[in-house]
């Protein structure tokens, strides 16, 4: 359905230090929770290197024309054959889509590592004023996305 959008990427292989310094020496920006995404212990790496197909589709395509809550979205996106990606799977795929173009950023689905509305969800790309991006988000578990909202998930 939406495999013409799949992008194929090498995720895993890094130490989160590795992606960090990775990150650093790209020239891209993290805010701060990104940083505490970084620390989180939940945060694993994969020792080993391997290739997985990103798909990234709009709230709206997934059928919900009204918005909905990542719940729903996650929900929806599983029943087309879409898939959650690790946190990991951000800051690689942030580092082989350096040529993003300006304007709405493209959210990477994850589970959230903590149940508490105050801590980061998970990760976004973004360029905004020439400047690339990794940041943390928060949403709270009744925050309604617009149909417009660009995400990431992970394609057999």
């Amino acid at each position: 359905m939406f495999r013409e959008r799949a992008r194929k990427l090498e995720s895993g292989g890094r130490s989160k230090r590795e992606l960090l310094s990775s990150l650093r020496d790209a020239g891209i920006s993290l805010n701060r929770y990104a940083e505490v995404l970084f620390e989180d212990p939940a945060f694993v790496t994969s020792e080993t290197s391997q290739w997985v197909l990103a798909t990234e589709v709009t709230v709206a395509e997934l059928g919900l024309t009204a918005g909905a809550t990542s719940v729903e979205i996650y929900d929806r996106a599983r029943g087309v054959g879409l898939h959650l990606c690790p946190l990991e799977l951000a800051p690689h795929f942030r580092l082989q889509f350096l040529d993003q173009s300006e304007g709405p950023y493209l959210t990477v689905a994850s589970t959230k590592t903590k149940d508490d509305d105050a801590y980061p969800n998970g990760f976004y790309l973004r360029r905004k004023d020439t400047r690339l991006w990794l940041r943390g988000y928060r949403a709270t578990s009744d925050y309604i996305w617009e149909p417009a909202s660009r995400f990431v998930f992970l394609t057999d």
